[in-house]
């Protein structure tokens, strides 16, 4: 069989999408993974064949707008409407048709059997219609689009897929979603669960010294520091200084340490940012709601200390909070507030029920189909559609 992997131009949308992408090479299927370099960049890294198309496209320099200089996003707009969240599916519906008619060449020249695409690539159930091979949407968070803005999007695209013959944006073959049920959408189409696997890249496991309740990972994701989140991690590290006796591995590039300054002791910076290379063993993790660290932290078992800046990162906050596993602050004047996040980062540390409700979460991550139980539901989807050809 024949995969052709196609995401929308994110690194933290193709990722979640990698476990199965492995599991499918680990059985004996061809692979091959479509995009910008943004996705094709992980993807080889990963060794994975890609096929990229045009520029980067430099997901921070869009979410960087207008803001004013040092300010984040949401001190200046807030948290945004649910709709709005909602909204982001326009985005995706306005960049499907830059690579489509690529995606569509490359796919008939590789004779693909099976179009595999992040559920905000819309392009990947119009290739596989067009193709009659079958296709399958891989979710990256907890915060999927919801089915009225699914309508909405197969109106908007419908002219562009009138000129390929069909009259809409095609429901995919297969949904997939990595979020456990206490985390998973309820707005969104139902889906067959797919267990989440913190990724790794090809780093070293963070190794903790000291011994168990005061061991924290601090990862407020690259886009948050580009988007003048320094200030803030700032704020978060004098505040674990403050509750004292906390061991600390702090994800930021070198080119932000300067702004974020001298670590207190017990604290140490890292370049790494693969969330299964950092979060096990802590007591807790701080980090911004990105889908890799969200899951990575239910998958294995860890309160969580939310801090969302954009979009979706407010709903995957909101169900950390629902679930009993963490807190989110989710406001402009908590997040800036040293005794919000100091209480905060107490309560979390010392507080078992966090640690009890952030079990469960792990139990029903490891309930979940696993990537490689997934693989054969792909087989008969492909050998289905030979019989009906």
């Amino acid at each position: 069989m024949r995969a052709l992997i196609i995401s929308t131009p994110v690194d933290t949308h193709f990722l979640p999408m990698l476990p199965l992408v492995r599991a499918l090479t680990d059985a004996g299927h061809e692979v091959l993974v479509a995009g910008q370099p943004d996705v094709t960049g992980p993807a080889a890294a990963a060794g994975l064949a890609t096929a990229t198309f045009g520029e980067a496209f430099h997901y921070s320099d869009l979410r960087r707008g207008r803001r004013p200089e040092g300010l984040r996003p949401i001190e200046v707009v807030g948290r945004p409407p649910a709709q709005q969240i909602d909204g982001a599916a326009q985005m995706w519906r306005n960049h499907a048709p830059y690579f489509l008619y690529d995606y569509l060449e490359l796919a008939r020249e590789w004779r693909a059997d099976l179009v595999i695409s992040d559920h905000m690539e819309f392009a990947g159930p119009v290739v596989a219609e067009v193709l009659g091979v079958p296709s399958v949407w891989h979710r990256w968070g907890t915060a999927p689009t919801s089915t009225f803005m699914l309508g909405l999007t197969r109106m908007w695209l419908g002219p562009l897929c009138e000129r390929l013959g069909l009259d809409s944006v095609p429901e995919p073959d297969l949904i997939l979603d990595p979020a456990p049920p206490a985390l998973a959408s309820t707005e969104a189409p139902p889906a067959r669960p797919v267990r989440p696997e913190p990724h790794t890249g090809t780093g070293t496991p963070w190794t903790y010294a000291a011994g168990p309740g005061r061991r924290v990972a601090v990862a407020l994701g690259g886009y948050t520091l580009d988007l003048d989140g320094a200030p803030l991690l700032r704020r978060v590290l004098d505040a674990l200084a403050a509750t004292g006796g906390v061991e600390a591995v702090v994800s930021a590039a070198p080119g932000h340490r300067a702004a974020i300054g001298a670590l207190p002791e017990g604290m140490t910076y890292t370049e790494e940012t693969a969330p299964g290379l950092l979060f096990p063993g802590a007591d807790l993790v701080i980090h911004h709601g990105g889908p890799g660290s969200t899951l990575a932290a239910a998958a294995l078992g860890v309160p969580q200390l939310v801090l969302p800046q954009l979009d979706e990162t407010f709903l995957a906050g909101d169900k950390v909070a629902a679930a009993g596993a963490g807190i989110t602050l989710d406001s402009a004047e908590l997040q800036n507030s040293d005794a919000e996040l100091a209480a905060a980062i107490s309560e979390l540390l010392t507080a078992p029920a966090f640690r009890a409700a952030a079990g469960r979460l792990r139990d029903e991550v490891r309930a979940m189909p696993s990537a490689a139980d997934t693989v054969p539901l792909l087989e008969q989807l492909t050998t289905r559609q030979e019989v009906l050809a």
